[in-house]
């Protein structure tokens, strides 16, 4: 029987193949001020039932909604919030289902932001838009189960306010900071690593605000969590990146506030530092997707819509071992657009395999990095914000066995040359040079 996901195809979309085909956007007016940029927060939990902790304490029931009141709580501002970004986590699930997030007062979309089986506790991170009054609304489909959800940070939508940081695409591609496995061994619960890198320039180093990644536990020795923060003193507690389970793999997308290298004498304090925490002896994986940076440097600005589903492969045919297929978006887009924020889930593959999502640049090596890491049988979401080649396209590349794929579009980052800034925006970001850890420095 086929794995469900999310409820019906919506009438507004027509198939094409695997990809679900938006009408397309008009040319988007450039945003002033504020509008599309990104401010970092530390993170903090606005959403516990467990507790009562921004819904009523007790288990969500079946076909539940929460109202989550995101405006003025956290960090974020009680006003001028385009979208937020989200760690979810259910918690003792008590069947399989799913949870959808979506901007509050609109109609749920054919969309899902995690996918979790019985008895599971399991974490995704999503950028979802917030309502007119503040609030996400998040939909849960299954006999029940706990919701948690910690805020990390926020797009504007006020032309006033400071403006935030703007988004970069690392231009060479995603690349592996750390893989214990191969370097420092399995990480002792209750300890962490401080990480510094640098791009190889010191104004742009200097210039990062965060840093988007995916982090991934590996074997744990027991259930337990991950938590990401930006390294300067001890992890925040009541937070997690990534909540996983004894043995197996479970990875997470974080976007990590990033403070100054203070790791003498290996930095000389422009680097970008960030910090992961263990609660449970564990190998992790970190790999680096891309940059966001203050207003010094021009990049992308975000534009976030009502959750849409662009890709599903349960409607053409399954992905095959060491296979790559090529996803065409150039009808969801606009002429602006360079990336996407995607939660992409795997569905029901034959085996464990690992799932890589990358830029279609006509040729290019795949980067070694991974998204997704499901086992065999599972249905698991992780969000990925995914930048496309010229032809409008992304890949996504499946290791072993063979496997569904649904991917659900939550928003787009576009590029708008600063004026003030003459030629030197005019054919896009800067480039970049490849990142390149400098220093590490473990704590407990």
């Amino acid at each position: 029987m086929r794995t469900a996901l999310a409820g019906t195809v919506a009438t507004a979309l027509a198939i094409a193949g695997s990809v679900y085909v938006l009408a397309s956007p008009a040319a988007a007016a450039p945003p002033t001020g504020a509008v599309g940029t990104y401010t970092a927060l530390a993170p903090s939990r606005i959403l516990d039932t467990r507790s009562g902790n921004g819904a009523p304490k007790g288990v969500v029931g079946r076909n539940a909604t929460v109202r989550l009141q995101v405006n003025g709580r956290g960090g974020v501002p009680a006003s001028g919030v385009s979208a937020v970004v989200l760690n979810l986590t259910v918690v003792s699930t008590l069947g399989g289902g799913f949870l959808t997030a979506y901007p509050g007062g609109a109609a749920r979309p054919t969309a899902s932001s995690i996918n979790f089986g019985t008895g599971a506790t399991r974490a995704n991170t999503v950028t979802v838009a917030v309502g007119a009054s503040g609030i996400v609304d998040i939909f849960q489909s299954s006999a029940g189960t706990h919701i948690l959800a910690d805020v990390s940070g926020y797009y504007s939508s006020n032309a006033a306010a400071p403006v935030g940081s703007t988004y970069i695409p690392d231009p060479l591609g995603a690349w592996r900071l750390e893989d214990t496995r191969d370097t420092v061994g399995q990480v002792p619960g209750g300890s962490w690593y401080q990480y510094a890198f640098t791009l190889h320039d010191p104004a742009v180093d200097a210039a990062i605000t965060a840093v988007a990644l995916n982090v991934t536990a590996v074997r744990p020795t027991n259930g337990g969590y991950l938590t990401v923060w930006n390294g300067l003193g001890n992890p925040p507690a009541g937070v997690s990146a990534v909540n996983y389970g004894k043995g197996g793999v479970w990875p997470n997308s974080v976007i990590t506030p990033a403070s100054r290298c203070d790791i003498p004498p290996d930095c000389t304090g422009n680097e970008p530092m960030f910090g992961v925490y263990t609660s449970t002896t564990t190998h992790w994986l970190v790999d680096v997707f891309g940059y966001y940076f203050n207003d010094s440097i021009d990049g992308l600005k975000f534009a976030p819509i009502t959750p849409q589903r662009i890709l599903d492969t349960r409607t053409s045919s399954r992905l095959g071992p060491d296979t790559t297929r090529a996803v065409s978006v150039a009808a969801a887009v606009t002429p602006e657009t360079w990336a996407l924020s995607l939660n992409v889930t795997a569905v029901a593959p034959t085996t464990g395999t690992f799932l890589t999502v990358w830029p279609d640049f006509g040729g290019g090596d795949r980067p070694d990095v991974s998204n997704l890491n499901p086992n065999a049988g599972e249905v698991v979401s992780n969000g990925a914000i995914t930048e496309l080649g010229d032809n409008k396209q992304f890949l996504v590349y499946n290791s072993a066995g063979s496997i569904n794929v649904v991917a659900d579009m939550g928003g787009r980052f576009e590029f708008f040359p600063d004026e003030t800034e003459g030629a030197r925006a005019a054919d896009g970001p800067p480039l970049l040079n490849r990142g390149q850890l400098v220093a590490s420095n473990r704590g407990h």
